[in-house]
């Protein structure tokens, strides 16, 4: 009898063992993904994947997902540990962090960025893509009126119909108020503002990456911007936690910042909204710029 007691104790121990030892195996041992995110945007969607693909590819296991979330949710997140990365553009951090703020200027907004973002959290090297918000007119209303700069545009003729997509946010509105503008007619498609600008009879505002699709091949439209009277600056950079990051995982992002450019996210973003999946078509442009 106190032989079977001992052999039952016996295997109970070597199960007990081999539980501890396969909890040991998947436990602390495997890394913690980094986890990056992004708002459900198609263009975030696939600089979150670009970002990820890229810091993944310095060994990095990577869980990469979409939220429906804006700037304030995604910046609590990081602060909060929850998220590791996510990609936005630098006027919508700031207006987030700051709401009254006076910075415009591309340099001086992504440095008020990063005195106003959380501890522990911080930005990456900006990309070549800008969404800020353009003036878009015909050229031969351009040329009638002298028009060469969105400083210049109170040359304009006063009280023109403003199209735009989307509402304009209030730094938007005080950039174009310079042009005297008329009724707004907000919500526009991009084509729509395309459309009502073309006869010269009103004016239209399209961001960044809308006019580097909406504007190929209308060489009769012209969009201006001016880098020190606003719209605020809108540049795609990283934003991450910087406990979480290393110097591998850094070069990684200043290689994607050096690569990506605005026509090359408007024109990714278009394929996810055409169907594409996010993951793939970042893939295919990490694998021809060598990010």
């Amino acid at each position: 009898m106190a032989t079977r007691r001992f052999v039952r104790r016996s295997a109970a121990a070597a199960v007990a063992v081999t539980v501890l030892a396969l909890l040991s195996a998947c436990g602390s041992d495997a890394p913690v993904p980094l986890r990056v995110g992004s708002d459900d945007t198609s263009a975030m969607r696939v600089a979150a994947q670009i970002y990820g693909q890229a810091l993944a590819r310095t060994g990095l296991p990577i869980d990469v997902v979409a939220r429906k979330a804006g700037e304030k949710r995604l910046l609590d997140d990081a602060a909060q540990g929850e998220l590791d990365l996510f990609p936005a553009f630098t006027g919508d951090l700031l207006t987030e962090l700051t709401p009254e703020r006076e910075e415009v200027g591309g340099e001086e907004v992504a440095a008020a960025v990063s005195r106003a973002l959380p501890q522990g959290v911080t930005i990456g090297d900006p990309a070549a893509v800008s969404d800020r918000r353009q003036l878009v007119l015909a050229q031969s209303l351009a040329a009638s009126a002298g028009v060469t700069d969105l400083a210049d545009c109170a040359k304009l003729p006063p009280g023109l119909p403003l199209v735009t997509t989307g509402e304009l946010s209030s730094s938007d509105r005080q950039a174009f108020d310079r042009c005297r503008i008329g009724p707004i007619l907000a919500d526009r498609t991009p084509a729509q503002v395309i459309d009502a600008v073309r006869d010269g009879r009103a004016v239209g505002a399209l961001t960044g990456l809308e006019s580097a699709t909406a504007l190929t091949g209308h060489d009769d439209l012209l969009s201006l911007r001016s880098a020190a009277s606003g719209p605020i600056a809108q540049e795609l950079v990283p934003v991450y936690r910087s406990a979480v990051v290393g110097k591998p995982q850094m070069k990684a992002l200043s290689r994607v910042a050096g690569e990506l450019t605005t026509a090359d996210l408007a024109e990714l973003a278009a394929r996810v909204d055409g169907g594409a999946d996010p993951a793939t078509v970042a893939g295919g442009w990490l694998g021809t710029h060598g990010a």
